[in-house]
């Protein structure tokens, strides 16, 4: 190829790549169109485009790269290149044979044991004028991959990066200027929910139409119903509601129904005077009146006993409380959230619910799914955790092995997200007293190996057998495994794959959203 055929081919893709961003599409998927042409012209086998959030980067779009990257967090004090990138405002080159760790070594995709290092690294900061946004990486597995790329070339993939991010950061500033009346104060409870768990990490198709339905209904006033399996992630839900209404710079105060004796349930919720019992010796404000003003996050509702839900019925009719011993009740400006894992339609019907309550509570239902529906959430929900082992046992990595992805995948968690963290953490906590401060966990590591795979169908998992599940249901495990199985052999480049399987761009990618391993497009 002549260099000015080269000159016309990239200045061809530059086009592509900005027409790529205004494309009716997410911008996660956007950038991961990006990624793609970014790859093509510069011959990366990995790149991401990162966001500086916080002190910390935060991956936006990755191709080429583990799933469960878009789970971490990768903090510059940790990683000495992305150090080196966030100090400069021209591309960062590092040579073969640079000391320093590459931070995506052992995560590229289909790296089998981690085996696969990185030999070429080349990164840019991502400026808006003083403001820093993130950057734009690539890798590569062959020395000198790079050297034939002009740093020009970079540069304009790197400003084609900042715009996007700008874009996608200006939009999400109206928004949390929209969402709150007190942006700092905000602010500060954002962050505290944040570390308190109050995110919902994965892109599943259901996950997307469960944070849909909590962007419809966060900024009213209307009581929510929150329904799910034990460990779902009931609260976290809550929280993230709580989050984006109206309320968020005012308390939210949490009740576990289940663990309030009946005799003191009242009390608790209420409040009560002096001498209105034994024992109650100075007046006592409930959690509806500690809750003035925000949401009140009623957990396991289910459990309440029936004679304080007709207490609990007044204040969602009338909007009034009275402590328990007194005759004078205040009108209460609460928003309530409830949860339960029962089915409480099936508890009016034996009389353990009252129907009116029932229906006071579901005026917005959400149902959270469980984990077994949503498998394309798994890995990045790994990540997550395994961030935070690693922080909590104090690791310098801590990597998954696809193989490990895959019995994670094929698990059918009947403890949901709860029972996947503990699984991740007994997991990081046994293999570094074994192997030391790095390394990456294999099957044999944790609880949920073969031998516990084989007897899934006693415990309500996975059917040993293909006689045992239904045909769709097989078919759609298999075309599941092989599209994940040729997309990594295809470096994630989704044309391929289609060209491999014999199937239509288009229709593969219809396939996959189906099968829950790309999001949904949003339509409207």
């Amino acid at each position: 190829m002549t260099e000015r055929s080269k000159i016309r081919t990239i200045e061809s893709a530059i086009r592509e790549a900005v027409l790529s961003l205004t494309a009716n599409l997410s911008m996660k998927e956007r950038i991961e169109g990006f990624l793609e042409i970014f790859a093509k012209v510069t011959g990366n086998h990995a790149c991401a485009v990162l966001r500086f959030q916080d002190g910390v980067l935060v991956p936006v779009a990755t191709r080429g790269l583990s799933p469960e990257v878009m789970g971490r967090q990768f903090h510059p004090e940790q990683h000495p290149r992305f150090a080196a990138i966030l100090s400069s405002r021209t591309p960062v080159r590092f040579p073969p044979d640079d000391p320093r760790p590459d931070p995506y070594d052992s995560l590229l995709l289909n790296d089998a044991g981690g085996s696969l290092r990185v030999h070429s690294c080349i990164g840019c900061s991502l400026y808006n004028e003083n403001t820093l946004l993130g950057v734009l990486s690539a890798d590569a597995l062959n020395p000198g991959a790079f050297d034939g790329l002009h740093d020009d070339v970079f540069q304009t993939f790197a400003a084609i990066a900042t715009v996007a991010l700008r874009h996608e950061s200006f939009i999400s500033a109206l928004e949390r200027l929209a969402k709150h009346r007190e942006l700092v104060t905000s602010e500060l409870v954002n962050e505290a929910l944040q570390r308190g768990g109050g995110q919902l990490i994965g892109d599943s198709p259901a996950l997307q139409e469960l944070k849909r339905n909590i962007g419809i209904v966060a900024r009213s006033d209307l009581t929510v119903l929150i329904t799910g399996e034990t460990g779902v992630g009931k609260e976290v839900v809550a929280r993230v509601i709580h989050a984006q209404s109206l309320r968020s710079d005012q308390p939210l105060v949490y009740v576990n129904c289940a663990a309030l004796p009946e005799t003191l349930a009242e009390s608790e919720l209420f409040g009560h005077v002096r001498g209105a019992f034994t024992g109650a010796s100075t007046d006592r404000a409930g959690k509806f009146e500690l809750a003035e003003g925000g949401t009140l996050f009623l957990d396991e509702v289910g459990e309440l006993p029936l004679s304080v839900q007709a207490k609990l019925l007044r204040a969602l009719q009338f909007g009034e409380i009275q402590r328990l011993g007194s005759d004078k009740s205040h009108r209460a400006d609460v928003r309530i959230i409830a949860a339960t894992n029962r089915q409480l339609a099936e508890e009016v019907k034996a009389g353990r619910f009252r129907a009116d309550l029932y229906h006071r509570l579901s005026v917005y239902p959400l149902h959270v799914p469980p984990l077994r529906e949503r498998p394309s959430d798994i890995a990045p929900l790994a990540g997550h955790f395994l961030d935070q082992a690693r922080t909590r046992l104090g690791l310098d990595r801590i990597n998954l092995a696809p193989a490990t992805i895959e019995v994670l995948t094929a698990y059918s968690w009947p403890g949901n997200v709860r029972e996947l963290e503990h699984v991740i953490l007994r997991a990081a906590l046994r293999a570094s007293a074994e192997r030391g401060r790095s390394l990456t966990l294999q099957p044999d590591d944790l609880d949920i190996g073969p031998e516990v795979l084989r007897n899934m169908d006693a415990k309500g998992g996975m059917p040993p057998g293909p006689g045992s599940i239904s045909l769709t249901r097989a078919v759609d495990d298999f075309q599941r495994q092989l599209i994940l199985k040729t997309l990594g052999e295809c470096r994630f480049n989704w044309s391929e794959t289609a060209r491999r399987l014999g199937l239509d761009r288009g229709n593969l990618h219809r396939l996959a959203r189906r099968l829950g391993l790309k999001p949904l497009r949003r339509t409207g």
